[in-house]
């Protein structure tokens, strides 16, 4: 909503005239990277050109991944020796994906090597100790978490008791105490614990998502015993990259870089794994553009809805299998599946907002019986989305008195280091800044709650949704040259959010309102032309706006299209993005409009 968003100009001292002649760019494109404090042509040309940027090598002897040259090592051992070695993931598409790039990777260099998927109901997150004495019944030598493990303290030593070695590969926060008022981590007695969060890592990128760990891992253990990688390269980057816009990383650095190759391959080629082209035909992306869009909002959600309703083994099988029927029969399995997350999803958010509509807690600790306790999360950042606060949904588990669920956060509260500094109340918990689960006695809940709000910051209780605005644009510097050059910055998304401008004074000229996909099409007349607009999921808002400031005969002709016939003018100011849009095979610039308000004459 208008009213509930700040707009943030922001303002920068850089000399944009100068960046814009020495990089030949437009002002607006230079003042975007000066925003994200990209100062230097060299920085600004690995800004431009992200498929370049050189990745840290993993065996740095100063700044490589702590504990790689020991998981190398007992690795490579094992495959000499023919031992079996399980790969334990999660139901997530960064686990899934973590699972399939290591299952792969190991197996073209010749390992023994199966995977392990718990089951989201029945064991939860994480490494269990009843999967631990499955693997060992089952023989394995060699447990690899990924996605997981590296809270997994009782686990590790009970696998090391019963004779197999564990490998931590993770991206999560370890858990921590203070000693002497700094903080020291808590770590499970793994063999090698490759997670770069932990304080003694010196890798210098700390953002990577499991998968994108996992896929340089492999590149470099490849390296290390002296085998080819091009062959399975592309394919497995791109499974990285899908999980990277799947688990919501920072697009910065080398996920960015990442990211940015993998559109390049699966663009060029949306066969590279035949599972996910299997996918994408059933879905209709085959002769579309794949972007972080498609793989976060198409692709992402059924490879997750097969973890949160049914397995996630049958997500992992659809990238790792060479049979075409499979692969389809999969495909299809996990679409149907995503339509029923869909609906399930809906019912669930639609109560928790109606029953947290008077709630004055600034964080929001929900517990509903009937949400299904796999799209907890998904119902908590939805609720969170909605009203800006911190939402944790509970709810029931299979054990009795218990209840599972999770929380997500918003900017500036820290999840994780709230939800650890009351561990004592949880049986189990784990997560990072903006998303935790846990699970924990029913009876602690309402302690639970009143810790979180009585610990909740008064600089963060002040907190609102905002827009951070790179530059006001005049109408007609909105050109296609300038929509084509903010395309090139791309991939978006966290931590690179899509840039923003405001255009203020843009005369509405035409109107049409699209009810059943919740968007408005906008045309705004300029002194030369014309300027297209187009707005998703802000019709309610704007039919509320125009009923307060038009009234009967004019409110008709607006909600019917008729601008030219009202009596006053509709002067609008518009916070948006520039992108352009081909039809009928020509490319023009429009703006997709992300907030609005009227002219202030009509106090919008």
């Amino acid at each position: 909503m208008s009213g509930s968003v700040m707009w943030n100009l922001l303002k920068t001292d850089a000399n944009l005239e100068l960046m814009s002649q020495v990089l030949n760019i437009r002002e607006a494109t230079a003042a975007v990277m000066a925003n994200r404090e990209i100062r230097s042509k060299k920085a600004a040309h690995a800004y431009m050109r992200p498929d370049i940027v050189k990745w840290t090598d993993v065996l740095d002897p100063q700044q490589g991944m702590k504990d790689a040259q020991q998981a190398f090592d007992r690795i490579s051992a094992g495959i000499k020796q023919k031992e079996r070695i399980v790969i334990y993931g999660d139901y997530d598409a960064d686990g899934v994906m973590s699972t399939v790039i290591l299952c792969k990777a190991l197996r073209m260099c010749g390992a023994d090597v199966n995977f392990y998927i718990p089951h989201r109901e029945e064991e939860g997150y994480g490494l269990n100790l009843n999967a631990v004495r499955a693997m060992k019944s089952e023989y394995y030598d060699l447990i690899i978490t990924c996605d997981n493990g590296i809270s997994a303290l009782a686990e590790t030593d009970e696998a090391r008791s019963l004779g197999m070695d564990v490998i931590v590969i993770d991206h999560h926060e370890p858990g921590f105490v203070d000693v002497d008022q700094q903080r020291k981590d808590v770590l499970p007695n793994a063999l090698a614990i490759i997670d770069p969060k932990q304080a003694a890592c010196p890798y210098p990128f700390k953002e990577m998502c499991a998968a994108g760990i996992s896929f340089k891992l492999m590149e470099a253990f490849y390296r290390y015993i002296g085998c080819d990688f091009s062959p399975i390269h592309d394919e497995l980057l791109v499974l990285a990259a899908i999980a990277s816009v799947c688990d919501i990383v920072d697009l910065i650095g080398e996920n960015r870089s990442l990211v940015k190759r993998g559109f390049d391959i699966l663009n060029a080629n949306k066969r590279i794994n035949d599972g996910l082209g299997q996918l994408l035909t059933l879905k209709g992306y085959m002769e579309k553009p794949i972007d972080t869009f498609t793989l976060g909002f198409v692709v992402g959600p059924c490879i997750n809805a097969s973890g949160r309703l049914d397995s996630a083994e049958m997500s992992v099988r659809l990238f790792l299998s060479h049979d075409t029927n499979e692969q389809l029969a999969i495909a299809r399995i996990l679409s149907d599946l995503n339509e029923e997350r869909k609906t399930l999803t809906k019912q669930c958010v639609d109560r928790a907002l109606k029953n947290t509509k008077n709630a004055q807690e600034n964080v929001l600790v929900l517990v509903d019986i009937e949400t299904h306790e796999s799209i907890a999360g998904i119902v908590a950042g939805r609720v969170k989305e909605t009203l800006y606060k911190p939402t944790i949904v509970l709810t029931r588990g299979t054990e009795t008195g218990i209840l599972k669920g999770s929380g997500r956060s918003v900017e500036g509260y820290n999840l994780f280091e709230a939800l650890y500094a009351n561990r004592e109340l949880y049986q189990r918990f784990g997560g990072h800044a903006m998303a935790a689960g846990l699970s924990l006695p029913e009876e602690n809940v309402d302690e639970l709650r009143k810790r979180l709000n009585a610990g909740f910051n008064s600089e963060a209780s002040a907190l609102q949704r905002v827009m951070h605005i790179d530059m006001e644009l005049k109408a007609e510097d909105i050109t296609l040259i300038l929509a084509q050059e903010l395309a090139c910055l791309a991939p978006y998304g966290k931590g690179n959010h899509e840039p923003l401008f405001l255009t203020r004074s843009l005369p509405l000229t035409a109107l049409r309102i699209i009810s059943e996909k919740n968007t408005l099409i906008f045309t705004f007349g300029l002194s030369k032309g014309f300027l297209k607009g187009i707005a998703f999921g802000l019709n309610e808002m704007f039919l509320e706006k125009v009923e307060n400031h038009y009234e009967g005969e004019d409110y008709r002709r607006i909600v019917s299209g008729q601008i030219s016939e009202i009596s006053k003018p509709f002067i609008f100011d518009v916070v948006h993005s520039v992108e352009t849009n081909t039809y009928n095979g020509k490319t023009t610039v429009q703006i997709r409009i992300k907030d609005f308000k009227f002219d202030t004459a009509f106090q919008g």
